[in-house]
């Protein structure tokens, strides 16, 4: 009866022992969905750039829409790129000007810091500097 009682009480431990089947404790990996803060500096004309932005990430697509202060083309934007490991490529349409913004994102994908290139038009090729953090 020992022999048999032995295998039987491993037996339930071990099914004892699996998953978790509750979704909300799942571990979810970080992206860049959500509200962000950011400031940008121009190198070329000494511009200094706020705003906020509202994006969403699907897979390593990212779409969103901004808006601006401090930028003389644009107070509204839209925003499209993509997301590969911790580096960010995201274009800003001010008004059919294009910026280009390439950053890098933290491990916890709270910041992204990085630098911005523009088309020439309104934007007249500036070039710079940018920083973000989630909200």
């Amino acid at each position: 009866m020992k022999r048999i009682a032995i295998p039987i009480v491993a037996l339930l431990l071990f099914c004892a022992c699996g998953g978790n089947s509750d979704p909300s404790s799942s571990s979810q990996s970080p992206t860049l969905t959500g509200t962000w803060s950011f400031n940008g500096t121009s190198q070329s004309f000494g511009y200094n750039y706020s705003g906020t932005a509202t994006l969403q990430q699907n897979g390593s697509s990212v779409t969103g829409q901004t808006t601006l202060s401090g930028s003389p083309c644009a107070t509204q934007a839209s925003i499209s790129g993509t997301m590969s490991g911790n580096t960010v490529n995201l274009q800003l349409d001010e008004n059919g000007d294009t910026v280009n913004l390439t950053g890098t994102v933290n491990s916890s994908f709270t910041s992204i810091s990085g630098t911005y290139t523009s088309s020439p038009g309104c934007t007249n090729g500036d070039q710079g500097t940018w920083s973000a953090t989630k909200q």
